[in-house]
């Protein structure tokens, strides 16, 4: 007794997989496969016109120098410190205008806060290195300046995340854990911080990659692993560079998962 089974897929289904296999190729052509030339590129002793590299070797991860890992724990220090400022600065920010009409005042305020995101990154730094380069608060010269533009850059997204965060689910979870008795320390970390994770993860990386407006601030004798690069790329050095890149992927994606894993859970 034979039993012939049929699987007959409608169109629309041929359909919604054709697109669903498009749309997977067209990430893995976008941002899958850039990182896999990039670790191919550290390890690779010679590569030049061939679809694979003539040859491995980790040579380049040995010659990193003490200035490059400089960069590394610059771009870490940086990074974090401009993650946890802007998320605590949108907060804030969004605290004070919940629930508040947004007209007057408040839209003023909303403005200006949003206004880093519409303004060119360079455009940006220029404005902070003038506005910044004479007494009496002069910061051309110190690091404060490079995390001054790289906040300016990510407030915009920490605070539209924040007050996204500030749904009436939370103010409900907010005001019922604050009458069970619970300080605003604890209302804080144990039931809002736990929401405000991914605009940290998210101004984190988006610190780590940023390099148009750091270029135009930094002091001498100022890197980060961006900076680094770029110079290395502009001289040719593309193995080295690409040694270096992996790297710092490698510890931002460790201290991605730090940043997730030390927040407590809702």
């Amino acid at each position: 007794m034979q039993l012939s089974v049929s699987v007959r897929f409608a169109p629309g289904a041929l359909v919604r997989v054709a697109f669903t296999c498009f749309v997977a190729l067209l990430c893995f052509w976008l941002f899958v496969l850039p990182v896999i030339v990039v670790a191919l590129s550290s390890v690779a002793s010679h590569w030049f016109g061939t679809i694979l590299p003539d040859g491995f070797s980790t040579c380049w991860f040995a010659r990193l120098s003490s200035s490059d890992l400089d960069a590394i724990t610059t771009s870490l220090e940086v990074g974090l410190g401009v993650a946890f400022l802007g998320t605590a600065l949108g907060l804030w920010l969004a605290l004070a205008l919940e629930g508040r009409d947004r007209r007057g005042l408040g839209a003023l305020v909303d403005a200006v806060a949003m206004m880093g995101s519409g303004v060119p990154s360079v455009v940006l730094g220029l404005a902070v290195l003038i506005a910044y380069h004479k007494r009496p608060l002069d910061l051309s010269g110190s690091a404060a300046i490079v995390v001054l533009v790289q906040l300016a850059l990510v407030l915009p997204f920490c605070y539209r995340c924040t007050a996204a965060a500030l749904r009436p689910e939370l103010t409900t979870l907010r005001e019922a854990a604050a009458s069970l008795g619970a300080p605003p320390r604890m209302v804080l970390a144990c039931v809002v911080l736990p929401q405000l994770v991914p605009a940290i993860r998210a101004s984190f990386a988006l610190s780590l990659g940023e390099l148009g407006a750091t270029l135009t601030v930094y002091p001498p004798g100022f890197a980060t692993v961006p900076i680094v690069v770029v110079g290395q790329v502009n001289r040719g050095y593309y193995l080295p560079a690409s040694a270096l890149a992996l790297i710092l992927l490698g510890v931002s994606l460790a201290a991605l998962l730090l940043i997730a894993a030390r927040v407590p859970r809702r």
